[in-house]
């Protein structure tokens, strides 16, 4: 049983927002980047979530349920 749609779009909306700048900031505080280096570095980690927030946002559009 999925949890009501705006409950998730929250959560996805929470996901995209805050897990991108999270990842900044850990590694230029892990590795001691510059900003501009670990933005590049974010960038490439952050395609898993692009990736799933897609299927996810997906599996919204073609879910007839709600």
């Amino acid at each position: 049983m999925k949890p009501p749609f705006h409950y998730r779009i929250v959560i996805m909306f929470c996901v995209g927002a805050f897990a991108p700048i999270l990842i900044h900031y850990f590694v230029m505080w892990r590795f001691n980047l510059s900003i501009y280096k670990a933005a590049e570095y974010t960038l490439i980690l952050s395609i898993p979530i692009a990736i799933w927030l897609a299927s996810r946002i997906n599996d919204r559009w073609h879910d007839d349920e709600d």
